[in-house]
Protein backbone atom coordinates (compact mmCIF):
# COMPACT_ATOMS: atom_id res chain seq x y z
CA UNK A 1 0.00 0.00 0.00
CA UNK A 2 1.64 3.25 -1.24
CA UNK A 3 0.63 6.55 -1.85
CA UNK A 4 -2.86 8.49 -1.12
CA UNK A 5 -4.62 5.17 -2.09
CA UNK A 6 -2.84 3.37 0.57
CA UNK A 7 -2.95 6.19 3.19
CA UNK A 8 -6.23 6.11 2.68
CA UNK A 9 -6.59 2.10 3.22
CA UNK A 10 -4.49 2.23 6.33
CA UNK A 11 -6.55 5.04 7.49
CA UNK A 12 -9.47 2.83 7.36
CA UNK A 13 -8.10 -0.48 8.71
CA UNK A 14 -7.06 1.28 11.55
CA UNK A 15 -10.02 2.69 12.16
CA UNK A 16 -12.38 -0.36 11.84
CA UNK A 17 -10.12 -2.43 13.78
CA UNK A 18 -10.33 0.10 16.28
CA UNK A 19 -14.09 0.25 16.42
CA UNK A 20 -14.15 -3.11 16.12
CA UNK A 21 -12.26 -3.82 19.52
CA UNK A 22 -14.59 -0.84 21.20
CA UNK A 23 -17.43 -3.34 20.30
CA UNK A 24 -15.65 -6.21 21.65
CA UNK A 25 -15.43 -4.10 25.14
CA UNK A 26 -11.76 -4.97 24.85
CA UNK A 27 -10.68 -1.91 26.76
CA UNK A 28 -13.32 -2.73 29.74
CA UNK A 29 -10.66 -3.49 32.43
CA UNK A 30 -8.74 0.26 31.27
CA UNK A 31 -12.47 1.39 31.66
CA UNK A 32 -12.95 -0.14 35.17
CA UNK A 33 -9.50 1.30 36.48
CA UNK A 34 -10.74 5.27 34.72
CA UNK A 35 -13.73 4.90 36.99
CA UNK A 36 -11.37 4.37 40.05
CA UNK A 37 -8.94 7.25 38.84
CA UNK A 38 -11.89 9.47 38.17
CA UNK A 39 -13.39 9.04 41.64
CA UNK A 40 -9.91 9.85 42.89
CA UNK A 41 -9.32 12.87 41.11
CA UNK A 42 -12.89 14.19 41.93
CA UNK A 43 -12.30 13.55 45.51
CA UNK A 44 -9.19 15.60 45.17
CA UNK A 45 -11.05 18.64 43.35
CA UNK A 46 -13.95 18.96 44.96
CA UNK A 47 -15.47 20.65 48.13
CA UNK A 48 -15.88 18.79 51.24
CA UNK A 49 -19.14 17.57 52.24
CA UNK A 50 -21.07 18.19 55.03
CA UNK A 51 -21.43 15.25 57.88
CA UNK A 52 -24.16 13.57 57.02
CA UNK A 53 -27.26 13.78 59.34
CA UNK A 54 -29.34 10.77 57.86
CA UNK A 55 -26.91 7.54 58.09
CA UNK A 56 -24.48 6.72 60.56
CA UNK A 57 -21.99 3.48 61.55
CA UNK A 58 -21.48 2.05 64.84
CA UNK A 59 -18.54 -0.88 64.18
CA UNK A 60 -16.31 -3.51 66.27
CA UNK A 61 -12.97 -2.20 65.70
CA UNK A 62 -9.90 -2.89 67.06
CA UNK A 63 -10.24 -0.14 70.04
CA UNK A 64 -13.31 -2.35 71.31
CA UNK A 65 -11.64 -5.27 71.31
CA UNK A 66 -9.63 -3.91 74.13
CA UNK A 67 -12.56 -1.95 76.25
CA UNK A 68 -13.76 -3.81 78.66
CA UNK A 69 -16.60 -5.49 79.21
CA UNK A 70 -15.70 -6.74 75.34
CA UNK A 71 -12.15 -7.73 75.77
CA UNK A 72 -13.64 -9.88 78.31
CA UNK A 73 -15.78 -11.73 77.04
CA UNK A 74 -14.99 -13.86 73.91
CA UNK A 75 -17.86 -12.86 70.95
CA UNK A 76 -20.36 -15.05 70.85
CA UNK A 77 -21.50 -13.82 74.13
CA UNK A 78 -21.06 -10.17 73.35
CA UNK A 79 -25.15 -10.78 72.74
CA UNK A 80 -26.16 -8.45 75.92
CA UNK A 81 -23.99 -5.88 74.90
CA UNK A 82 -25.38 -5.52 71.35
CA UNK A 83 -29.16 -5.68 72.84
CA UNK A 84 -28.02 -2.37 74.88
CA UNK A 85 -26.69 -0.90 71.89
CA UNK A 86 -29.51 -1.83 70.06
CA UNK A 87 -32.14 -0.26 72.24
CA UNK A 88 -30.02 2.77 73.01
CA UNK A 89 -30.39 3.46 69.31
CA UNK A 90 -33.84 2.20 69.31
CA UNK A 91 -34.94 4.64 71.78
CA UNK A 92 -32.93 7.57 70.53
CA UNK A 93 -35.60 7.38 67.56
CA UNK A 94 -33.62 5.42 64.65
CA UNK A 95 -35.91 5.23 62.15
CA UNK A 96 -33.89 1.95 60.81
CA UNK A 97 -31.13 -0.48 62.02
CA UNK A 98 -29.42 -2.92 59.94
CA UNK A 99 -26.78 -5.57 61.48
CA UNK A 100 -24.18 -6.58 59.33
CA UNK A 101 -22.77 -9.05 61.90
CA UNK A 102 -24.00 -12.47 61.78
CA UNK A 103 -24.11 -14.79 64.83
CA UNK A 104 -25.14 -18.43 63.43
CA UNK A 105 -23.93 -19.84 66.74
CA UNK A 106 -25.43 -19.46 70.07
CA UNK A 107 -23.98 -19.78 73.86
CA UNK A 108 -28.09 -19.87 74.83
CA UNK A 109 -28.05 -23.80 74.83
CA UNK A 110 -29.59 -26.09 77.21
CA UNK A 111 -25.69 -27.58 77.83
CA UNK A 112 -24.52 -24.27 77.83
CA UNK A 113 -26.21 -20.77 79.09
CA UNK A 114 -30.28 -21.26 78.79
CA UNK A 115 -31.68 -17.73 78.54
CA UNK A 116 -28.30 -16.15 78.03
CA UNK A 117 -29.10 -14.13 74.51
CA UNK A 118 -33.06 -13.52 75.54
CA UNK A 119 -32.04 -9.67 75.87
CA UNK A 120 -30.87 -9.53 72.27
CA UNK A 121 -33.88 -11.65 71.25
CA UNK A 122 -36.42 -9.04 72.66
CA UNK A 123 -35.17 -6.28 71.08
CA UNK A 124 -34.52 -8.29 67.85
CA UNK A 125 -38.67 -9.21 68.18
CA UNK A 126 -39.45 -5.39 69.47
CA UNK A 127 -37.48 -3.68 66.36
CA UNK A 128 -38.69 -6.37 64.00
CA UNK A 129 -42.18 -5.97 64.69
CA UNK A 130 -41.51 -2.14 64.33
CA UNK A 131 -40.17 -2.90 60.96
CA UNK A 132 -37.36 -0.85 61.83
CA UNK A 133 -34.82 -4.10 62.08
CA UNK A 134 -32.82 -5.51 59.09
CA UNK A 135 -30.41 -8.53 59.78
CA UNK A 136 -27.84 -9.93 57.42
CA UNK A 137 -26.73 -13.30 56.16
CA UNK A 138 -24.59 -14.44 53.29
CA UNK A 139 -25.53 -16.36 50.10
CA UNK A 140 -22.91 -18.67 48.92
CA UNK A 141 -22.98 -20.96 46.12
CA UNK A 142 -24.00 -24.06 48.02
CA UNK A 143 -24.77 -22.67 51.50
CA UNK A 144 -25.99 -19.91 53.61
CA UNK A 145 -23.97 -18.44 56.47
CA UNK A 146 -27.57 -16.89 58.52
CA UNK A 147 -28.21 -15.85 61.68
CA UNK A 148 -29.06 -19.01 64.02
CA UNK A 149 -32.75 -20.36 64.16
CA UNK A 150 -33.61 -18.34 67.58
CA UNK A 151 -32.62 -14.77 65.89
CA UNK A 152 -34.43 -15.22 62.62
CA UNK A 153 -37.28 -16.18 64.92
CA UNK A 154 -37.40 -13.66 66.92
CA UNK A 155 -36.64 -11.00 64.90
CA UNK A 156 -39.19 -12.08 62.01
CA UNK A 157 -37.86 -14.28 58.62
CA UNK A 158 -38.82 -11.35 56.44
CA UNK A 159 -36.48 -8.91 58.12
CA UNK A 160 -33.52 -11.10 56.86
CA UNK A 161 -31.55 -9.79 53.65
CA UNK A 162 -28.51 -11.22 51.89
CA UNK A 163 -25.06 -8.66 52.29
CA UNK A 164 -23.25 -10.32 49.64
CA UNK A 165 -21.72 -7.72 46.97
CA UNK A 166 -21.17 -8.05 43.38
CA UNK A 167 -17.52 -7.76 42.46
CA UNK A 168 -15.75 -7.08 39.18
CA UNK A 169 -14.14 -9.58 37.02
CA UNK A 170 -11.09 -7.69 39.24
CA UNK A 171 -12.09 -8.14 42.38
CA UNK A 172 -12.86 -4.87 42.81
CA UNK A 173 -16.14 -3.41 44.23
CA UNK A 174 -17.91 -0.70 42.17
CA UNK A 175 -21.74 -1.54 41.86
CA UNK A 176 -24.07 -2.46 43.64
CA UNK A 177 -27.11 -5.53 43.43
CA UNK A 178 -30.74 -4.18 43.89
CA UNK A 179 -31.73 -7.62 44.53
CA UNK A 180 -30.95 -11.16 44.27
CA UNK A 181 -32.70 -14.30 43.21
CA UNK A 182 -34.86 -16.71 45.57
CA UNK A 183 -34.31 -20.43 44.90
CA UNK A 184 -38.50 -20.77 44.77
CA UNK A 185 -38.59 -17.92 42.00
CA UNK A 186 -39.01 -14.18 42.97
CA UNK A 187 -36.64 -11.95 43.79
CA UNK A 188 -36.15 -10.04 47.46
CA UNK A 189 -34.27 -6.73 47.71
CA UNK A 190 -30.32 -6.25 48.79
CA UNK A 191 -29.21 -4.86 52.40
CA UNK A 192 -29.17 -1.30 51.92
CA UNK A 193 -32.07 -1.53 49.48
CA UNK A 194 -34.13 -2.82 52.28
CA UNK A 195 -33.05 -0.20 55.05
CA UNK A 196 -34.04 2.19 52.38
CA UNK A 197 -37.15 1.31 51.51
CA UNK A 198 -37.75 1.13 55.63
CA UNK A 199 -36.76 4.21 56.18
CA UNK A 200 -38.24 6.47 53.47
CA UNK A 201 -39.44 4.05 50.82
CA UNK A 202 -36.68 5.07 48.34
CA UNK A 203 -35.40 1.78 46.45
CA UNK A 204 -33.34 0.80 43.43
CA UNK A 205 -34.85 -1.06 40.61
CA UNK A 206 -31.64 -2.66 38.85
CA UNK A 207 -27.62 -2.57 40.36
CA UNK A 208 -26.03 0.35 40.26
CA UNK A 209 -22.70 2.08 40.85
CA UNK A 210 -21.82 3.65 44.05
CA UNK A 211 -21.07 7.24 44.94
CA UNK A 212 -18.09 6.47 47.01
CA UNK A 213 -16.54 10.28 47.61
CA UNK A 214 -20.45 11.21 49.67
CA UNK A 215 -20.27 8.47 51.90
CA UNK A 216 -16.84 9.15 53.68
CA UNK A 217 -19.21 11.99 54.96
CA UNK A 218 -21.23 9.29 57.14
CA UNK A 219 -19.68 9.11 60.59
CA UNK A 220 -18.74 6.52 62.33
CA UNK A 221 -18.83 5.48 65.51
CA UNK A 222 -17.33 2.95 68.23
CA UNK A 223 -19.60 -0.18 69.98
CA UNK A 224 -17.84 -0.10 72.86
CA UNK A 225 -19.08 3.47 73.86
CA UNK A 226 -22.62 2.99 73.28
CA UNK A 227 -23.73 0.81 76.28
CA UNK A 228 -21.23 2.53 78.60
CA UNK A 229 -23.22 6.07 77.64
CA UNK A 230 -26.82 4.14 78.40
CA UNK A 231 -25.10 2.87 81.79
CA UNK A 232 -24.18 6.27 82.85
CA UNK A 233 -28.13 7.45 81.70
CA UNK A 234 -27.07 9.67 79.01
CA UNK A 235 -28.94 10.60 75.81
CA UNK A 236 -27.90 9.86 72.40
CA UNK A 237 -29.88 11.46 70.86
CA UNK A 238 -27.18 13.72 68.79
CA UNK A 239 -26.65 10.96 67.13
CA UNK A 240 -28.82 7.95 66.01
CA UNK A 241 -32.08 10.70 65.87
CA UNK A 242 -33.78 10.04 62.33
CA UNK A 243 -30.92 8.50 61.18
CA UNK A 244 -30.75 4.88 59.39
CA UNK A 245 -27.84 3.21 61.43
CA UNK A 246 -26.00 0.23 60.33
CA UNK A 247 -23.70 -1.85 62.72
CA UNK A 248 -21.03 -4.26 61.42
CA UNK A 249 -17.15 -4.83 62.00
CA UNK A 250 -14.39 -2.70 61.26
CA UNK A 251 -11.38 -4.64 61.60
CA UNK A 252 -7.54 -4.34 59.71
CA UNK A 253 -8.23 -8.30 58.43
CA UNK A 254 -11.90 -8.89 58.96
CA UNK A 255 -14.71 -8.32 56.37
CA UNK A 256 -12.79 -5.89 54.37
CA UNK A 257 -13.31 -5.72 50.83
CA UNK A 258 -11.05 -3.50 47.60
CA UNK A 259 -13.23 -0.87 46.40
CA UNK A 260 -13.56 1.68 43.07
CA UNK A 261 -12.23 4.13 45.98
CA UNK A 262 -9.18 2.27 46.61
CA UNK A 263 -6.72 5.48 45.15
CA UNK A 264 -8.71 8.04 47.72
CA UNK A 265 -6.60 9.01 50.46
CA UNK A 266 -8.05 8.57 52.65
CA UNK A 267 -11.14 6.56 51.40
CA UNK A 268 -13.36 5.51 54.39
CA UNK A 269 -13.49 7.99 57.51
CA UNK A 270 -11.97 7.71 60.77
CA UNK A 271 -13.44 5.91 63.38
CA UNK A 272 -14.62 7.98 66.66
CA UNK A 273 -15.29 7.66 70.12
CA UNK A 274 -18.47 8.55 71.53
CA UNK A 275 -18.21 9.70 74.62
CA UNK A 276 -21.27 10.52 76.68
CA UNK A 277 -20.40 14.08 76.43
CA UNK A 278 -19.59 14.77 72.90
CA UNK A 279 -17.31 13.53 70.06
CA UNK A 280 -13.87 12.62 70.22
CA UNK A 281 -12.35 12.47 66.94
CA UNK A 282 -10.76 9.48 65.35
CA UNK A 283 -7.94 8.13 63.47
CA UNK A 284 -8.12 7.95 59.54
CA UNK A 285 -7.14 4.54 58.16
CA UNK A 286 -4.76 4.84 55.09
CA UNK A 287 -5.15 1.77 53.30
CA UNK A 288 -7.35 0.65 50.17
CA UNK A 289 -9.56 -2.11 50.99
CA UNK A 290 -12.74 -0.69 53.31
CA UNK A 291 -14.84 -2.70 55.48
CA UNK A 292 -18.13 -4.24 54.40
CA UNK A 293 -20.08 -2.16 56.56
CA UNK A 294 -18.90 0.69 55.08
CA UNK A 295 -19.53 -0.18 51.64
CA UNK A 296 -23.37 -1.06 52.44
CA UNK A 297 -23.45 2.82 53.66
CA UNK A 298 -22.09 4.28 50.52
CA UNK A 299 -24.28 1.98 48.18
CA UNK A 300 -27.59 3.24 51.08
CA UNK A 301 -26.26 6.70 50.51
CA UNK A 302 -26.04 6.26 46.85
CA UNK A 303 -29.60 5.76 46.72
CA UNK A 304 -30.84 8.06 49.19
CA UNK A 305 -29.29 10.63 47.21
CA UNK A 306 -30.66 9.11 44.08
CA UNK A 307 -27.22 10.12 42.68
CA UNK A 308 -25.46 6.76 41.35
CA UNK A 309 -22.82 7.55 38.61
CA UNK A 310 -23.77 6.75 35.21
CA UNK A 311 -21.86 4.65 32.50
CA UNK A 312 -21.61 6.28 28.99
CA UNK A 313 -23.82 4.23 26.45
CA UNK A 314 -21.66 1.98 24.84
CA UNK A 315 -23.41 2.70 21.44
CA UNK A 316 -22.54 6.24 22.04
CA UNK A 317 -19.23 5.20 23.09
CA UNK A 318 -18.82 3.05 19.94
CA UNK A 319 -19.31 6.28 17.59
CA UNK A 320 -17.05 8.07 19.13
CA UNK A 321 -14.48 6.14 18.58
CA UNK A 322 -15.66 5.70 14.86
CA UNK A 323 -15.42 9.73 14.41
CA UNK A 324 -12.30 10.08 16.93
CA UNK A 325 -10.33 7.81 15.16
CA UNK A 326 -10.73 8.82 11.48
CA UNK A 327 -10.12 12.38 12.13
CA UNK A 328 -7.05 10.91 13.92
CA UNK A 329 -5.95 9.10 11.11
CA UNK A 330 -5.97 11.34 9.17
CA UNK A 331 -4.14 13.86 11.43
CA UNK A 332 -1.24 11.03 11.96
CA UNK A 333 -0.79 10.07 8.13
CA UNK A 334 -0.63 14.07 7.27
CA UNK A 335 1.30 15.43 10.16
CA UNK A 336 4.90 14.45 11.35
CA UNK A 337 5.63 11.88 13.67
CA UNK A 338 6.33 15.12 16.19
CA UNK A 339 3.70 16.64 15.30
CA UNK A 340 1.03 13.42 15.45
CA UNK A 341 2.58 13.18 19.27
CA UNK A 342 1.70 16.26 19.84
CA UNK A 343 -1.90 15.76 18.61
CA UNK A 344 -1.94 11.94 20.23
CA UNK A 345 -1.35 14.18 23.83
CA UNK A 346 -3.53 16.52 23.46
CA UNK A 347 -6.09 13.69 22.30
CA UNK A 348 -5.58 12.11 25.89
CA UNK A 349 -5.20 14.77 27.49
CA UNK A 350 -8.94 16.07 26.23
CA UNK A 351 -10.27 13.08 26.64
CA UNK A 352 -9.09 12.79 30.19
CA UNK A 353 -10.61 16.42 31.34
CA UNK A 354 -14.02 15.97 29.36
CA UNK A 355 -13.96 12.91 31.72
CA UNK A 356 -13.03 14.62 34.93
CA UNK A 357 -15.70 17.34 34.19
CA UNK A 358 -18.46 15.10 32.84
CA UNK A 359 -17.90 13.24 36.37
CA UNK A 360 -17.49 16.42 38.49
CA UNK A 361 -20.78 18.12 36.80
CA UNK A 362 -23.23 15.12 35.93
CA UNK A 363 -21.67 12.30 37.37
CA UNK A 364 -21.48 10.64 33.75
CA UNK A 365 -18.31 8.34 33.30
CA UNK A 366 -17.01 8.58 29.99
CA UNK A 367 -14.51 5.64 28.52
CA UNK A 368 -11.53 8.36 28.74
CA UNK A 369 -8.63 4.91 29.25
CA UNK A 370 -10.58 3.28 25.91
CA UNK A 371 -10.46 6.48 23.65
CA UNK A 372 -6.55 6.96 25.22
CA UNK A 373 -5.81 3.18 24.19
CA UNK A 374 -7.35 3.83 20.67
CA UNK A 375 -5.32 6.88 20.06
CA UNK A 376 -2.23 5.66 21.11
CA UNK A 377 -2.70 2.41 19.07
CA UNK A 378 -3.72 4.36 16.05
CA UNK A 379 -0.69 6.66 16.32
CA UNK A 380 1.77 3.84 16.54
CA UNK A 381 0.12 1.92 13.70
CA UNK A 382 0.03 4.30 11.56
CA UNK A 383 3.65 5.82 12.01
CA UNK A 384 5.04 2.24 11.25
CA UNK A 385 2.98 1.82 8.49
CA UNK A 386 4.78 5.35 7.13
CA UNK A 387 8.51 4.13 9.00
CA UNK A 388 7.94 0.91 7.39
CA UNK A 389 6.38 1.42 4.39
CA UNK A 390 5.94 4.85 2.26
CA UNK A 391 9.42 5.97 4.50
CA UNK A 392 10.83 2.95 3.17
CA UNK A 393 9.39 3.34 -0.38
CA UNK A 394 11.48 7.53 0.03
CA UNK A 395 14.55 6.19 1.49
CA UNK A 396 14.30 3.34 -1.81
CA UNK A 397 14.23 6.12 -4.43
CA UNK A 398 16.51 8.51 -3.07
CA UNK A 399 19.06 5.63 -2.76
CA UNK A 400 18.25 5.10 -6.51
CA UNK A 401 18.19 7.94 -8.13
CA UNK A 402 20.80 9.74 -5.76
CA UNK A 403 23.68 9.44 -8.14
CA UNK A 404 22.32 10.61 -11.44
CA UNK A 405 19.82 12.81 -10.55
CA UNK A 406 19.02 16.20 -9.22
CA UNK A 407 18.48 16.70 -5.56
CA UNK A 408 15.22 18.50 -5.85
CA UNK A 409 13.86 16.01 -8.62
CA UNK A 410 14.63 12.99 -5.87
CA UNK A 411 12.94 14.68 -3.31
CA UNK A 412 9.65 15.65 -5.65
CA UNK A 413 9.96 11.78 -6.41
CA UNK A 414 10.41 10.97 -2.61
CA UNK A 415 7.05 12.97 -2.11
CA UNK A 416 5.38 11.69 -4.78
CA UNK A 417 6.24 7.83 -5.57
CA UNK A 418 3.01 7.34 -7.82
CA UNK A 419 4.71 9.05 -10.50
CA UNK A 420 7.60 5.89 -10.51
CA UNK A 421 6.73 2.98 -12.39
CA UNK A 422 9.40 0.39 -12.04
CA UNK A 423 9.27 -2.02 -14.32
CA UNK A 424 9.14 -0.35 -17.17
CA UNK A 425 6.33 2.28 -18.82
CA UNK A 426 5.88 3.90 -22.14
CA UNK A 427 6.35 7.38 -21.69
CA UNK A 428 7.81 10.77 -24.01
CA UNK A 429 11.55 11.14 -23.43
CA UNK A 430 13.70 13.54 -25.00
CA UNK A 431 17.58 11.81 -25.30
CA UNK A 432 20.76 13.63 -25.37
CA UNK A 433 23.95 12.19 -26.27
CA UNK A 434 27.05 13.97 -26.30
CA UNK A 435 30.66 12.90 -27.12
CA UNK A 436 34.47 14.32 -27.09
CA UNK A 437 35.98 15.05 -30.22
CA UNK A 438 39.30 13.89 -30.70
CA UNK A 439 39.56 12.23 -27.29
CA UNK A 440 41.36 9.29 -29.04
CA UNK A 441 44.29 11.13 -30.07
CA UNK A 442 44.43 12.63 -26.74
CA UNK A 443 44.59 9.27 -24.86
CA UNK A 444 47.09 8.31 -27.32
CA UNK A 445 49.25 11.64 -26.08
CA UNK A 446 48.75 11.40 -22.93
CA UNK A 447 49.37 7.36 -22.62
CA UNK A 448 52.04 7.93 -20.13
CA UNK A 449 50.16 10.59 -17.80
CA UNK A 450 46.83 8.71 -17.31
CA UNK A 451 45.78 10.88 -14.62
CA UNK A 452 45.66 14.13 -16.35
CA UNK A 453 43.29 12.46 -19.03
CA UNK A 454 40.94 11.03 -15.97
CA UNK A 455 41.42 14.80 -14.82
CA UNK A 456 40.52 16.27 -18.41
CA UNK A 457 37.92 13.56 -18.52
CA UNK A 458 36.25 14.25 -15.25
CA UNK A 459 36.12 18.04 -15.86
CA UNK A 460 34.58 18.05 -18.79
CA UNK A 461 31.63 15.65 -17.81
CA UNK A 462 31.54 17.32 -14.86
CA UNK A 463 30.11 20.06 -16.57
CA UNK A 464 27.66 18.04 -18.59
CA UNK A 465 26.58 16.70 -15.79
CA UNK A 466 25.68 20.16 -13.69
CA UNK A 467 23.83 21.31 -16.56
CA UNK A 468 22.07 18.44 -17.68
CA UNK A 469 21.14 17.76 -13.75
CA UNK A 470 20.38 21.65 -13.81
CA UNK A 471 17.89 21.66 -16.68
CA UNK A 472 15.28 18.96 -14.98
CA UNK A 473 17.06 16.26 -16.53
CA UNK A 474 19.22 13.33 -14.73
CA UNK A 475 22.37 11.19 -16.07
CA UNK A 476 21.43 8.16 -16.91
CA UNK A 477 25.28 6.66 -18.08
CA UNK A 478 28.77 7.99 -18.46
CA UNK A 479 30.13 5.67 -21.76
CA UNK A 480 33.59 6.59 -21.75
CA UNK A 481 33.65 10.07 -23.13
CA UNK A 482 30.48 10.40 -23.70
CA UNK A 483 27.23 11.25 -21.66
CA UNK A 484 23.39 10.46 -22.08
CA UNK A 485 20.94 12.60 -20.31
CA UNK A 486 17.32 11.69 -20.33
CA UNK A 487 14.40 14.10 -19.93
CA UNK A 488 11.11 12.77 -18.66
CA UNK A 489 11.54 9.78 -17.19
CA UNK A 490 11.24 9.33 -14.18
CA UNK A 491 9.61 12.61 -13.68
CA UNK A 492 8.05 14.88 -16.57
CA UNK A 493 9.13 18.33 -16.74
CA UNK A 494 7.35 21.54 -17.90
CA UNK A 495 9.05 20.96 -21.78
CA UNK A 496 11.32 18.06 -21.83
CA UNK A 497 12.24 18.80 -24.95
CA UNK A 498 12.91 22.53 -24.83
CA UNK A 499 15.18 21.64 -21.80
CA UNK A 500 17.29 18.86 -23.51
CA UNK A 501 17.78 21.49 -26.58
CA UNK A 502 18.41 24.33 -23.72
CA UNK A 503 20.84 22.07 -22.37
CA UNK A 504 22.83 21.09 -25.15
CA UNK A 505 23.50 24.31 -26.27
CA UNK A 506 24.85 25.51 -22.53
CA UNK A 507 27.05 22.34 -22.66
CA UNK A 508 28.36 23.58 -26.08
CA UNK A 509 29.17 26.85 -24.23
CA UNK A 510 30.68 25.36 -21.07
CA UNK A 511 32.99 22.94 -23.73
CA UNK A 512 34.18 26.30 -25.35
CA UNK A 513 35.01 28.03 -22.00
CA UNK A 514 36.99 24.69 -21.19
CA UNK A 515 40.43 23.48 -21.32
CA UNK A 516 41.79 23.78 -24.79
CA UNK A 517 42.95 20.08 -24.52
CA UNK A 518 39.78 19.10 -26.16
CA UNK A 519 39.23 19.74 -30.05
CA UNK A 520 35.02 19.44 -29.53
CA UNK A 521 32.09 18.64 -29.06
CA UNK A 522 29.43 16.25 -30.57
CA UNK A 523 25.72 15.89 -29.42
CA UNK A 524 23.17 14.72 -30.46
CA UNK A 525 19.23 15.06 -29.36
CA UNK A 526 16.41 12.92 -30.28
CA UNK A 527 12.30 13.33 -29.07
CA UNK A 528 9.78 10.88 -28.97
CA UNK A 529 8.53 7.56 -26.68
CA UNK A 530 10.62 5.22 -24.46
CA UNK A 531 10.02 2.81 -22.80
CA UNK A 532 11.78 3.81 -19.00
CA UNK A 533 11.95 1.54 -16.31
CA UNK A 534 14.71 -0.75 -14.71
CA UNK A 535 16.34 -3.04 -17.11
CA UNK A 536 19.40 -5.47 -16.62
CA UNK A 537 19.19 -8.33 -14.62
CA UNK A 538 17.49 -9.89 -11.73
CA UNK A 539 20.91 -9.11 -9.32
CA UNK A 540 21.72 -6.03 -11.06
CA UNK A 541 20.01 -3.40 -13.02
CA UNK A 542 19.85 0.42 -13.72
CA UNK A 543 17.12 2.75 -14.30
CA UNK A 544 17.58 4.12 -18.07
CA UNK A 545 15.46 4.84 -21.48
CA UNK A 546 15.03 2.43 -24.47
Amino acid sequence: MRGAGGRIAAGLIVTVLGVGLSFANVFAPLNRLGHDVLLAVHDRVADAADADRRIALVVIDEVTHRTPPFSETPEVAWTPYLADALDAIADQGATAIGLDVVYPKTLATPDLLPGYDRPLLQSFARLGRSGRLVLGEVRLSEETIAPYAGQVLAAGADNVRPLQFTPDPDGVIRSYPASFPLDGGGRVSSFANELAARANGAMAAVPFLMGFPEARTIPVYRLSATPTCTDDGARLDAFFDNRIVLMGTWLDVEDRHMAANRFQQPNQPAVTTLPCGGVSAGREIDRQSVPGVFIHAAALKTILNGSAPLAFGRVSAHLAALAGLALLAAGFLTLSPVQGLLLLGATVAGAWLAAAIAFARADLILPAPEWSALALGAYLLLISYRVFFEDQQKRWIRHAFRHYLSPALVDDLAAHPERLKLGGERRPVAVMFLDLAGFTSLSERLQDRPEDLVRILNEALGRFAEEIERQGGFVDKFIGDAVMGVWGAPATGDNDAQAAARTALLCRKAMQAGGKELSGLRIGLSCGDAIAGNMGAAKRFNYTVV
